[in-house]
């Protein structure tokens, strides 16, 4: 029985194991012709019959390599080749098994060709009917005593037996291999289908990563640099040096989004992190907005500090960055206090201000807490937001042990400072 998608193909996973090795089906060929020869040659002894009828024989090699070898390794079951090739293999065994009866055991070694060749149908026709005609043909031609018909008749059956028997056991391990064969397709098709959809969710979770850099660096520092020249406008003429000084702060700005955007570029680490650690970054943010603003803004750093991995300062200076940014825009505050918390647990970092505050559940257009929060959510932290209209708002961001494991402390204590 053979499978229209079992031809040979290039990869060894895309055939069946008998049709890696054709020189298997051509060793059991030829085992079942030697065997039909031997069963003719001395059945009767020497004799013109005996040597004709063995010369008959051999031209199964020719009608095998021919025709039968091509559709075993190549064709669909029941194919015009597979159909000529059984039938071809009847007549020639036919007579063998008429002059010898012992010739049929040869049809126990052909029937599993012929199940792999036929389904199981035609392939049980075509045993049966090769079992029948010798014994038809020898109880027609050369029947002489009751005894001998019953030796006759007990070989076919017990031929005709095996021959369905072996043959239903191979098209069975055939049935199996080809559904194996489909699954394994299936599955590579799936691994396929897998490794597309991973590469498109990679790149979409690296779209949503460079969406929230830009924002959280490049936006906002745009954002000041609006901010501060909207402030220089009114203080040219009735002010030169705070002109000036919001002039000095624009440059400084202006330097840190071109640093920011190289650093963007080259797939780095925020710039502010490049030369000092996260507590200096943490301060500068803090000074930067209290000199924009004109306003009071305290640092409290405390506890312990950690040697923490890249990503959790990363995800610490976004969020303050973040914080602080809503506050320029939004707060319209007078008192901003900045803490940043070096715990047992890990990292906590709290921004609260004395603002006009909002309704958290209000919907928002904006895309900075949602990616702050995106942001701090894949590292396993946590972020709690409490404001109310006219009292200010308070965020906090903890980033567990989890984020940060075992991380040794850095061997100088540090201070809770005020800033």
């Amino acid at each position: 029985m053979t499978v229209p998608s079992a031809a040979p193909q290039p990869s060894a996973r895309a055939t069946h194991a008998w049709q890696r090795n054709a020189r298997l089906w051509d060793f059991h060929f030829g085992v079942a012709l030697v065997v039909a020869e031997l069963f003719v040659a001395f059945s009767h002894g020497p004799g013109l019959w005996v040597w004709l009828m063995n010369g008959w024989l051999l031209l199964s090699v020719p009608l095998y390599v021919a025709v039968g070898r091509p559709a075993l390794h190549g064709d669909p079951e029941n194919s015009r080749r597979a159909v000529a090739f059984c039938a071809g293999m009847a007549v020639l065994y036919t007579p063998a098994a008429i002059l010898a009866q012992e010739a049929s055991v040869a049809m126990v070694a052909l029937a599993p060709l012929s199940y792999m060749l036929l389904d199981r149908l035609r392939a049980m026709a075509f045993l049966l009917v090769y079992n029948i005609a010798p014994l038809v043909g020898w109880t027609v031609l050369m029947w002489d005593d009751p005894g001998h018909l019953l030796r006759t008749v007990l070989i076919a059956v017990v031929v005709a037996g095996s021959s369905m028997a072996i043959g239903g056991w191979v098209e069975s391990i055939v049935v199996q291999s080809t559904e194996r064969a489909e699954l394994i397709r299936r599955l590579d098709e799936s691994r396929d289908e897998l490794t597309r959809l991973s590469v498109a969710h990679g790149a979409l979770l690296e779209r949503e990563r460079l969406a929230r850099e830009i924002h959280d660096t490049l936006a906002q520092g745009f954002t000041s640099l609006v901010m501060l020249c909207q402030a220089l406008e009114g203080e040219l003429e009735r002010n030169p040096e705070q002109a000036r000084r919001y002039v000095d702060l624009m440059q400084r700005t202006a330097r840190e989004n071109l640093a920011e955007s190289r650093s963007l570029v080259a797939s780095l680490t925020p710039a502010q992190l490049d030369d000092s650690s996260l507590d200096e970054a943490v301060r500068r943010l803090g000074d930067r907005l209290a000199e924009e603003l004109g306003i009071e803004v305290d640092v409290h750093v405390s506890g312990t500090p950690r040697e923490l991995p890249p990503a959790v300062e990363v995800v610490a200076l976004r969020a303050s960055q973040e914080a602080l940014s809503n506050i320029r825009k939004h707060a319209h505050a007078t008192r901003v206090e900045l803490s940043l918390a070096h715990t047992p647990q890990g990292l906590e970092l709290t921004v609260r201000d004395n603002g006009r505050g909002f309704v958290p559940t209000s919907p928002g257009k904006g895309y900075g807490l949602p990616g702050m929060r995106a942001r701090v959510s894949e590292i396993g932290g946590t972020t709690e937001l409490t404001s109310a209209p006219g009292e200010g708002t308070r965020l906090t961001v903890r980033l567990t042990a989890a984020s940060c494991p075992d991380a040794p402390a850095l061997p100088a204590p540090l201070q809770e400072t005020n800033r």
